[in-house]
């Protein structure tokens, strides 16, 4: 009801923003993404949920795409790539923060945050880069490093979608490539206990936001009206908590935080009607048929 509200208000704070004018979005805007059920890895997908609820917060119009190689038309990003949002014929983003700028400086009236004073837009742009930096490379952590999570989930999801051969290849890279990003923020030599206490500290700080500006259930991370850190913090709770690791341990980490998983219930009640967070990767069946499998073939 509290998004609701906030459409209706949409035409005033339009006017209100005389010194900005706004470029046309393109008739012609499509999110892509790998397919969610069999190559979209956790903190792909999170990037992936984080997009799209910004662009329904902003009420911008797009289409949603499922493309198997949607990862190969982009530059790449600072950490996962994508999704990609093309805007028209030529313009190609990727990852959730380039999107909310490039938002930000053409659309002004629509861009979330809008209402908020610079101060306070630059606190929450530097809360944005380190929840996204934190969760992410936990994400990350999760799926490359914890041997289980790997051979069940992660390479199966890497491989797929190309022959046998170029499988072998695109698992080598990719998993060279998050190693990578792991060293150079100096994750990589982290136990999972110790990932588990970063993730610990940034839920802290999103309580403290809460308790600051939510009040009755009502109000964001900021305050009454939603900025850019809600998508985004929505995104990754959905993720990790419908993400069917065989290690579940990032999401029982989140289940401790009943008030942040409720909030996104919120989100999930006007954006989507409740359905991110009841439903769960079907996929998740088949780490039973692998288990069975190795029980068998530990009996041989």
């Amino acid at each position: 009801e509290q998004l609701e509200q906030l459409g209706e208000h949409e035409e005033l704070d339009e006017e209100q923003d005389d010194g900005e004018e706004d470029e046309p979005w393109p008739d012609l805007v499509q999110l892509h993404q790998p397919p969610e059920h069999s190559q979209l890895l956790l903190a792909e997908r999170a990037s992936c949920i984080a997009v799209r609820t910004y662009l329904r917060l902003c009420r911008l119009p797009f289409a949603e795409k499922t493309s198997a190689h949607a990862e190969f038309m982009t530059q790449g990003g600072r950490l996962t790539g994508l999704p990609m949002l093309r805007l028209g014929q030529f313009q190609i983003l990727a990852e959730f923060e380039p999107i909310v700028d490039h938002v930000a400086a053409t659309r002004p009236s629509k861009a979330l945050g809008r209402w908020l004073s610079e101060e306070q837009r630059e606190d929450m742009r530097c809360m944005v880069n380190y929840v996204e930096t934190v969760f992410t490379l936990a994400e990350i952590h999760l799926s490359y490093v914890d041997p289980v999570n790997y051979r069940l989930y992660t390479a199966r999801r890497t491989g797929a979608g190309h022959p046998w051969v170029l499988s072998l290849l695109r698992r080598f890279y990719k998993q060279r490539q998050a190693m990578r990003l792991l060293r150079v923020y100096q994750w990589h030599h982290m136990n999972t206990d110790q990932v588990l206490e970063e993730v610990t500290e940034c839920c802290e700080a999103l309580m403290d936001q809460l308790e600051d500006h939510e009040v009755d259930s009502e109000g964001f991370l900021c305050g009454s009206q939603p900025c850019e850190l809600d998508a985004l913090v929505f995104g990754h709770v959905v993720g990790i908590l419908n993400t069917p690791l065989p290690n579940r341990e990032l999401a029982e980490l989140l289940n401790t935080y009943p008030r942040l998983v409720a909030f996104c219930r919120r989100i999930d009640a006007s954006l989507y009607g409740g359905k991110l967070l009841n439903e769960r990767d079907d996929s998740g069946s088949d780490f039973e048929e692998d288990a069975n499998e190795d029980n068998v073939e530990g009996q041989e």
